[in-house]
């Protein structure tokens, strides 16, 4: 019944050129899908929507787009693979978290190119626990390191505002948390079966973030109120891209270059803000043009990065 779906995911050689381009294009409409869904995610904190509150309806819409993994995997899983799968789903509320607390304290074109910095920390996590099935090349590492300067230009302040460092400090946070999940979910989910292994990650964290409730800020289903909009487009856009990204990185054993790749959300975000911030009523629609060109040249630096590990 679900052979199709699971063979499209799951590919043969999951280094070889073909399926790597696969992976790629899942971690490019990602990125794409991410920007739009933390333009409106801030949009709606600028609002008032409530940042656990958001979180949380991200998560269960999340959640329950895994679901169907659970039938379409062969097999039930076992107590290892739950155990396993809850300490993920932890890692990824976590990050989750840290994120939408990094929107709320900065500007969405300043947090998403500086998650960027994930290449260069899953590429670390991988070297440091042994985790690589392939050696990291030459070129790889070059991309990471032009991720790394382009997070010192995307954060640094315009001549008359001050750095941000809350809001710095919380996106690499969050870049670090993400990229430990990023870094461990290839390993332990090739060593059973990948969408077995996704329904049990975000099938506990379903479970974890039903914990959360009585701690948000409103009414978790609530429509009534116009930063409600912006919270159900912003929730449902950024369950939408962790599901294509976790697709790219449990199935396809390649998360350092996926990661790079994913990194243009950064871009994106910083070409949507410039774009359309302004009329969204964002508060950062209205940075300085020197702000917007260094964020710009940033995320560039970015897709030099793609283009070395294409």
């Amino acid at each position: 019944m679900g052979t199709p779906y699971a063979t499209f995911f799951i590919p043969a050689n999951p280094t070889s050129l073909n399926d790597s381009w696969t992976a790629y294009l899942l971690a490019l409409f990602a990125g794409l899908i991410y920007a739009m869904g933390a333009i409106l995610g801030k949009r709606g904190l600028e609002l008032g929507s409530g940042q656990l509150r958001t979180v949380i309806l991200s998560n269960l819409i999340l959640s329950l787009c895994f679901l169907p993994h659970l039938f379409i995997a062969p097999g039930w899983p076992d107590i290892n693979e739950l155990a396993t799968g809850a300490c993920l789903g932890s890692i990824f509320l976590l990050s989750q978290v840290l994120l939408f607390r990094a929107l709320q304290a900065g500007d969405a074109s300043m947090v998403s190119p500086l998650m960027g910095i994930k290449s260069v920390l899953v590429a670390a996590f991988l070297v440091v626990f042994g985790l690589s099935s392939q050696p990291i090349t030459a070129e790889t590492w070059l991309a990471a390191l032009l991720a790394a300067v382009a997070v010192a230009l995307i954060g640094w302040p315009s001549k008359t505002g001050q750095t941000n460092w809350k809001g710095i400090g919380l996106a690499i946070l969050s870049a670090a948390s993400f990229s430990l999940l990023d870094s461990l979910v290839p390993h332990f989910s090739h060593q059973s079966n990948p969408i077995r292994m996704l329904f049990c990650i975000f099938g506990s964290l379903g479970v974890l973030t039903l914990l959360l409730v009585p701690w948000a800020e409103h009414p978790i289903f609530r429509r009534s109120l116009p930063c409600d909009r912006w919270a159900w487009s912003s929730g449902s856009l950024i369950a939408l891209q962790a599901v294509l990204m976790s697709m790219a990185v449990a199935c396809y054993r390649i998360p350092t270059e996926v990661n790079i790749v994913y990194s243009t959300r950064g871009f994106w975000t910083v070409l949507l803000v410039a774009w359309a911030g302004a009329h969204l009523g964002l508060h950062e629609g209205n940075l300085a043009r020197s702000t917007k060109l260094r964020r710009v040249l940033g995320s560039l630096l970015l897709g030099i990065g793609i283009l070395l590990i294409a």
